[in-house]
């Protein structure tokens, strides 16, 4: 029997996660009732879904769906989640023993918060195994074995199993540097997947900071799950429902599918010396360390490293001069990297970019002959951002080598 499962994701990359997700072998639909971060699909079983959360790289959370419903955005609604929670058989997710708790997030306006939904949606799973079974659920709210998870978009309801965990998924386990301004795992994994880069092809992050970019390609060319360093963390290992299972065999079996042989043309450069110091530990706690390439430089000075032509992919989280550095900076480096593109860029080449000042780009890229072929509106922490993918003009093959000043 089919299970119907919610993936969320950071807003704006939905049609990215369902192509990720047709590649694991699941249909999905992206922003089903109109919901932004949400996609929708259905597995087979609940263990697809666990090794779905397991080996995917652009989800933050996979929910398997008990119950959905509409809900009122006055106080009213806390009694619609209530009823909402409780038509659910809970005793067939928790066996007397268990411990549960209840997370959750909402979004819009409401006359509730989510701490306001949590209990009572808690009262609600206690009050329908006490009416079926007749004893009262243990809350925890460290480590549970059951994480309920009861999301509210606007009006729309969705309660559930969380398989992933506290959490969520852009958390790789492999970070022991922190770059200030580092993007999240998630969104850089989407990134590379709107690229269509292949291992074979040159692809370059001119300002890599922390190394996230580079590190996710390496790791997506080596088709290592994007729960493989965070094994013990996940949600669903501590769930009553798959007691008969030894995860550790079953992760070994799923990580089959890697191939760590698999070298990859990956460079990274970055004008920071304790960046690039931090991006190689990184690279190193990722099992990547042989496969990328860094040097401390210079955006400016790619083309002493590369020839015209030469890069299928520049993908790069440029900085924004918002909470770090100055704005005047931050404009010129967005205008270096169309510079750079213009000059090492392949004539089917691709630069992709997150920035929050899109406007910026959109100002430089006509004179370089370069055009926006997929523009995607994300989050990147809390700003307002895009995700830009420039191409060269399908007239610009012979225009190469373009200065702007």
């Amino acid at each position: 029997m089919a299970c119907k499962v919610l993936f969320t994701t950071s807003r704006g990359i939905e049609d990215i996660v369902v192509q990720e997700l047709n590649l694991l072998g699941i249909e999905a639909k992206p922003r089903l009732f109109g919901l932004d971060g949400w996609v929708w699909g259905f597995v087979d079983q609940p263990l697809t879904l666990a090794q779905v959360c397991y080996q995917s790289r652009t989800i933050y959370r996979g929910l398997l769906v008990l119950a959905e419903g509409e809900v009122r955005r006055t106080q009213e609604g806390l009694q619609d989640i209530y009823e909402i929670v409780k038509s659910i058989d809970w005793t067939e997710w928790m066996t007397p023993e268990a411990t549960f708790c209840v997370r959750s997030n909402r979004s819009g306006r409401h006359h509730y918060q989510s701490p306001d939904i949590e209990r009572t949606s808690g009262q609600a799973v206690i009050d329908k195994i006490l009416e079926l079974k007749g004893h009262r659920q243990k809350v925890k709210l460290a480590n549970p074995d059951v994480m309920v998870r009861v999301d509210v978009t606007g009006e729309r309801c969705v309660v559930g199993i969380d398989f992933v965990g506290e959490e969520a998924m852009q958390r790789r386990g492999y970070r022991v540097y922190d770059h200030p301004a580092a993007i999240n795992a998630v969104l850089a994994a989407a990134m590379i997947l709107t690229s269509d880069w292949k291992p074979e092809e040159q692809m370059v992050d001119p300002m890599c900071g922390s190394g996230t970019i580079l590190i996710e390609a390496a790791l997506m060319a080596k088709k290592v799950a994007g729960g493989f360093f965070r094994k013990d963390n996940f949600a669903f290992r501590s769930l009553p429902y798959f007691s008969s299972l030894n995860f550790d065999d079953l992760m070994h079996e799923w990580d089959t599918k890697a191939d760590w042989n698999v070298k990859a043309k990956l460079f990274g450069s970055d004008i920071s010396p304790k960046h690039i110091a931090g991006a190689k530990l990184n690279a190193e706690r990722a099992l990547v360390y042989d496969t990328i390439s860094w040097e401390v430089l210079d955006a400016a000075e790619l083309t002493k490293i590369f020839a015209k032509g030469s890069v299928r992919c520049i993908i790069v989280n440029p900085p924004f001069g918002v909470r770090s550095g100055s704005v005047a900076k931050a404009k010129e480096a967005h205008r270096l990297l169309i510079q750079v593109a213009g000059d090492v860029l392949s004539e089917d080449g691709r630069l992709v970019v997150i920035t929050h000042h899109p406007e910026w780009l959109e100002m430089l890229i006509p004179v370089a002959d370069l055009t926006i072929s997929k523009r995607f509106h994300v989050l990147h922490g809390d700003l307002p951002a895009e995700i830009l993918v420039i191409r060269r003009k399908e007239s610009s093959s012979q225009s190469m080598g373009v200065h702007l000043t």
